[in-house]
């Protein structure tokens, strides 16, 4: 038995002309908030103060989008991450009490550094071991092609 598997479920619907119901609402709380600031200041400058960033607002809200999702989806989003608390997560690697304080003397850097000194090769002498160890495997290996093949 087959079912049709509803499509374009992420498309709001137009219901009041080229307006989904959020959009409308939106438009339509910005444009009372005009008409009672129209009623109290009339056309004064402190209408136009207010009622132009009103439905300036009003109209981003319905009609803008954020990383592809329309402003009034992402504001609840907004406000949760501004007012619930951020979780900060200490790790506790070390703590004073287990700290090793060493005291170095100046003896003992000199003695670092002349052991140091005699420790390291230079890189010819390094390469001269390198190819001295390659030219005796490579005779090892073929001493062991000349045994298999002898016997």
């Amino acid at each position: 038995m087959q079912f049709p598997v509803p499509q374009f479920i992420d498309i709001e619907d137009k219901i009041i002309g080229p307006f989904t119901l959020k959009q409308f609402g939106i438009i339509f709380v910005g444009g009372l908030i005009d008409v009672a600031l129209f009623r109290i200041f009339k056309l004064s400058i402190l209408f136009f103060l207010l009622g132009l960033p009103v439905a300036g607002v009003a109209l981003i809200m319905a009609f803008g989008q954020f990383n592809g999702k329309r402003l009034y989806d992402s504001i609840p989003l907004v406000l949760k991450f501004v007012s619930e608390p951020k979780k900060l997560v200490f790790h506790k690697e070390a703590s004073m009490n287990n700290l090793e304080i060493k005291t170095i003397t100046v003896e003992q850097v000199k003695k670092a550094q002349g052991s140091n000194a005699v420790s390291e090769e230079s890189p010819q002498s390094k390469l001269k071991n390198l190819t001295r160890l390659l030219q005796e495997k490579s005779e090892q290996e073929a001493q062991l092609v000349n045994k298999q093949k002898g016997s």
